[in-house]
């Protein structure tokens, strides 16, 4: 989806198991031996994941005549919507408008705080004792 990567054009990620590299291992382990041919299957399934979502992986189990079931669907979809609202919620916090929304909600929720507690920490607060 190229709205999609528009979006997450910078990564806006250090995330090691958001990373491609991270996605290409969870297929071949390295604590594992895998040749050549299982590595570059398995990069390019991290690549099909990584650009086009999991339910791109239904599509070559249904090429491969490979009964899909309910399950498997709801799974993909429910991965991939979750997935895309990770990176949508990254992009938002990465944008000044992100920050300046939080750094608002923050100063409100304190300002409500002093209203109903009051002052609880201030110098000179504990000489009367």
């Amino acid at each position: 989806n190229d709205n999609l990567l528009t979006r997450c054009l910078g990564g806006y990620t250090q995330n090691t198991n958001e990373s491609l590299n991270a996605l290409i291992w969870s297929f071949a382990p390295k604590r594992t031996f895998s040749g050549p041919k299982t590595v570059e299957i398995a990069a390019y399934l991290a690549a099909i994941i990584f650009n086009e979502g999991y339910k791109s992986i239904l599509q070559i189990m249904h090429v491969m005549n490979i009964t899909i079931g309910q399950n498997a669907v709801d799974m993909c979809d429910a991965v991939d919507k979750l997935r895309i609202s990770n990176c949508n919620q990254r992009c938002f916090d990465a944008s000044k408008e992100g920050r300046i929304e939080k750094r608002t909600a923050r100063s409100a929720l304190e300002e409500t705080f002093l209203e109903t507690e009051g002052v609880l920490y201030a110098a000179g607060i504990g000489d009367d004792w």
